[in-house]
């Protein structure tokens, strides 16, 4: 069965249709099981929060059929580098005709490779959202508030998340100590024994006359 573009597009700013990058890889995947998709960063700076990624799509004999670059920011998303990445290969696609008519990115002009942002009236409302820290009740950002989540199952400041490494950190020592010493005492159990057997060996041996 043909892949079905249509089924997938999305509507992005500006008013025209998109195809995410996952779709597009389907779509590719589908085609041409055996080529090839790579990607490496270019550039990337955690401390000043940005990321350029290069994707190149090969064909089954190594031949180079398409390049895709892509640059994302901390300010734009909290994962930039994965964005980075996934935007680079969805270029990469699009230049090799999986999905370029819907490529928003690939036309000239101001127009932003990203799904449309809900209608101010649209917007769910983040009053329900718990923006402080669940351990010490301080502030704490939208992206801090997402990380924290994902990362440790609960909204944390910064220095809670801190705090809460170093404590998994310390716990981990512990069971690691714990391990080595019931090991060991194992092992000192197991010499005991040989040298329990040993000492009743040279008691059972008949004295030589």
């Amino acid at each position: 069965m043909a892949f079905n573009v249509r089924k997938h597009l999305i509507k992005v700013q500006g008013g025209r249709f998109y195809l995410p990058v996952a779709a597009r890889l389907v779509w590719f995947r589908e085609e041409h099981p055996d080529w090839g998709i790579e990607t490496r960063p270019l550039e990337f700076n955690v401390e000043k929060g940005y990321a350029l990624f290069e994707a190149t799509v090969f064909d089954a004999a190594g031949k180079l059929m398409a390049k895709g670059t892509k640059m994302e920011t901390r300010e734009g998303f909290h994962d930039f580098l994965e964005k980075a990445e996934t935007g680079a290969i969805g270029r990469a696609l699009a230049v090799c005709g999986y999905g370029t008519q819907f490529a928003p990115d690939l036309f000239e002009g101001n127009v932003v490779d990203s799904p449309m942002e809900p209608r101010a009236q649209e917007r769910p409302s983040t009053t329900d959202r718990k923006n402080n820290c669940d351990s010490c009740g301080a502030t704490i950002t939208p992206s801090q508030h997402d990380f924290s989540r994902l990362r440790f199952g609960k909204p944390l400041c910064p220095n809670c998340q801190k705090q809460r490494t170093a404590d998994q950190l310390k716990q981990a020592a512990v069971q690691v100590d714990a391990d080595y010493a019931g090991e060991a005492e194992k092992n000192n159990g197991k010499h005991e024994a040989q040298d329990e057997q040993a000492r009743k060996g040279q008691m059972a041996k008949p004295k030589e006359s």
